[in-house]
């Protein structure tokens, strides 16, 4: 028997909060992935007081999506982000209270590992990869993926680019089967590689020679890009289609972190479909036909009779054939 599931018409994430709760893997502490004010995800802890938590550090959720600041509504209580506290990476000039809250998830963290309950991932570079939903989602059988651009954004995907997968939930709880790829909305394009400081982002430019060939969005047509950003099959697209399966898979593109996925030749077998071989080209309009009455300029390109009169002409002859008519009845034509 299917499941229907259905989105308050008030909500503005698909992201279903069973699906959206999560373990960091680099730390194992339990997280919730929301929807951002940016249409991208952050990994988010409970609600804890806001009095122990500087402002800068102190987000909340409104009707599904995540803001920085304090909801004067939330009663003194916020969340933060996970990348701020995550023991499994160094953290400079944190405040006391934050601190102390690193060093009792560094513990826990240690407890879990010693008892065999977890195993880290391997040790993030930055805070900011601890933010991507999913870090072994390179783990394709061919180890590609296409990076997909719109406008200076630039995002790193699953997978090839025709392989990303619609995050739908369809009714019976599954993942929609569906792929989002449509080879008209957009096309390869060659790019710069964004700046990267120090030894390895020189190699970089040394090996790329700066450029990099990127999927592209077509920029003027916004629901199309929109259906990209969210990850939806044409069939799912809209806020209340259906519910997030679980979160996006996009992942912000770093030129030192993702360097292994840089494409330097054109991918092959994506352009669009040929023109069919008999499509009619239209040549132009035909000759022009000119007015039999003497004097006039008019013409026309349809096709008509020889002796043919513009619309002038044929009622000024019209007239003049209705007062010989008259003369020849004998009737006083200006009667």
């Amino acid at each position: 028997m299917g499941v229907n599931m259905q989105l308050h018409q008030k909500n503005q994430s698909k992201l279903l909060r069973r699906t959206a709760a999560d373990r960091c893997a680099y730390c194992g502490t339990p997280i919730e992935w929301f929807d951002r004010y940016d249409t991208r995800r952050i990994p988010l802890t409970p609600e804890v007081p806001a009095r122990r938590v500087p402002a800068r550090f102190q987000w909340y959720v409104n009707r599904g999506l995540a803001y920085p600041g304090l909801d004067p509504r939330a009663g003194g209580y916020c969340r933060l982000p996970h990348p701020a506290v995550c023991p499994a990476v160094e953290h400079t000039g944190l405040p006391r209270e934050l601190a102390d809250v690193v060093k009792m998830l560094a513990v826990r963290m240690q407890a879990r590992i010693d008892r065999g309950e977890f195993i880290p991932a391997p040790v993030p570079s930055s805070e900011e990869e601890i933010s991507e939903p999913d870090p072994d989602s390179s783990d394709t059988p061919d180890s590609t993926r296409h990076i997909m651009q719109y406008s200076t954004v630039l995002r790193l995907a699953p997978g090839r680019i025709e392989d990303v997968q619609c995050t739908a939930a369809v009714d019976d709880g599954q993942r929609c089967p569906n792929m989002i790829f449509d080879v008209d909305e957009g096309s390869w394009q060659q790019v710069d590689v964004p700046y990267a400081p120090g030894r390895e982002g020189q190699l970089l430019l040394s090996r790329t020679e700066g450029r990099m060939w990127v999927w592209a969005l077509k920029p003027t047509d916004f629901l199309a890009v929109s259906r990209w950003l969210n990850q939806r099959c044409a069939e799912h697209d809209g806020l209340d289609v259906a519910p997030d399966f679980g979160p996006r898979e996009w992942v912000d593109f770093h030129p030192l972190r993702h360097s292994d996925f840089v494409v330097t030749e054109r991918p092959e077998g994506y352009d669009p479909p040929a023109l069919p071989a008999e499509l009619t080209v239209h040549d132009g309009p035909g000759p022009r036909q000119q007015c039999a009455a003497s004097g006039c300029s008019n013409a026309t390109v349809a096709r008509v009779e020889e002796g043919w009169l513009c619309w002038k002409c044929q009622r000024a002859a019209s007239r003049r054939a209705r007062t010989h008519r008259r003369w020849q009845s004998g009737a006083n034509p200006a009667s």
